[in-house]
């Protein structure tokens, strides 16, 4: 059993930490032994990893400037002892290269998975550091472009393995009850399902929503919380859509809304993989997303959905309209399989070993 830590910024719910508690389990299928640990103080992933059995660790930093969490994390690689040291985003990149190899030679295995627009300065602290890594792993060919051309990483440490999801368990899962959340028998449902950062760029979905309703009756669902929830409920407030959007919060049955769902909508600046977009593959529901370079591996098909452009209201409007109007819910089943193929999460665990078989053969 191949024994990795792997480090996260941070455990609370959101996309990494949550790809991180479902890929665990398909790691120790495929023979390694995950811990998973963040350099902040504990999160709800934290006590969802130990509720399933994986030792998890805190480094227990006060913000994101306290550098008195690396020494911290020193000590935790040095009780643990793995045999791979593997950072996922910006910050914990750049912990575990810092400090990897306090104690002994061992690999170090980083990650990326989105495309930074916002802040540079993590793009130049990646590119700074990146020789440090024995392998750095991007989550689409698309964030594996834009390290290797933008920021200068070597191609040959750059390896791509994308995220997985449990495509049998989505389709099986019971669609929520509209009745219970009091949405209208006779409206469209669409759903967005993520952390509410600015780089979601929910006004633009609140916006388009505001014009769709003039034309045709719909109920949006917003799953999920972050620093943006509260300009986002002023935003819907401004636009009097209080009766048609719903800020429902974190759910678990994420997958119980897209099975319900006429349409997912995602209106990002930029992404990575986004995770929600193969789940709304999986659940047959139809996507409209933004035209990233990422969105379109995933959405290869018109049949999945719609590309709209990024910040474009009136487009994202269109997308909406097109997909409601177009029963793509029928013809977005006979795309799931083709799409889904290389996105299981067995495949993904075993990849994952893989990789790490290959750092260790190198050491």
């Amino acid at each position: 059993m191949i024994r990795v830590m792997i480090v996260a910024t941070d455990l609370e719910l959101g996309g990494l930490p949550l790809r991180l508690a479902r890929l665990a389990p398909y790691l120790r299928r495929a023979g390694v032994e995950p811990i998973i640990g963040c350099l902040s103080r504990p999160g709800p992933v934290s006590a969802m990893l130990e509720k399933a059995g994986f030792s998890t660790f805190s480094c227990d930093a006060a913000g994101r400037f306290d550098a008195s969490c690396l020494a911290r994390l020193a000590t935790r690689v040095r009780r643990f002892n793995p045999d791979v040291l593997q950072g996922g985003l910006f910050h914990a990149n750049l912990a575990v290269r810092m400090v990897g190899r306090c104690d002994r030679v061992r690999p170090i295995v980083t990650s990326t998975v989105t495309i930074e627009i916002e802040r540079r300065w993590h793009c130049w602290g990646e590119s700074l550091t990146a020789g440090l890594s024995d392998a750095h792993v991007a989550n689409s060919n698309a964030v594996a472009s834009h390290l290797v051309e933008e920021l200068g990483f070597p191609r040959e440490r750059v390896s791509v393995i994308p995220n997985g999801v449990d495509a049998d368990a989505i389709a099986a899962a019971p669609p929520i009850d509209r009745a219970t959340w009091m949405l209208p028998a006779d409206a469209a449902l669409l759903v967005w399902v993520g952390r509410m950062d600015p780089v979601k760029d929910l006004t633009t979905l609140v916006n388009a929503v505001n014009i769709v309703r003039d034309r045709h009756p719909v109920a949006l669902a917003l799953i999920g919380s972050g620093p943006e929830r509260s300009a986002v409920e002023r935003r819907i407030a401004e636009c009097q859509l209080c009766g048609i959007v719903r800020c429902v919060g974190w759910r678990e049955d994420v997958a119980s809304w897209l099975r319900a769902a006429d349409a997912l909508v995602l209106t990002s600046r930029t992404e990575g993989s986004p995770n929600v977009v193969l789940e709304a593959i999986a659940a047959q529901c139809p996507v409209v997303v933004s035209d990233l370079p990422c969105c379109r591996e995933l959405v290869t098909s018109p049949f999945v959905g719609r590309l709209c452009r990024v910040g474009d209201t009136a487009d994202f409007a269109w997308g909406i309209e097109a997909v409601l109007s177009g029963g793509l819910r029928a013809l977005a089943a006979a795309n799931r399989q083709a799409i889904l193929s290389r996105h299981r999460l067995d495949a993904i665990g075993w990849q994952w070993r893989q990789l790490y078989d290959l750092v260790l053969s190198h050491k």
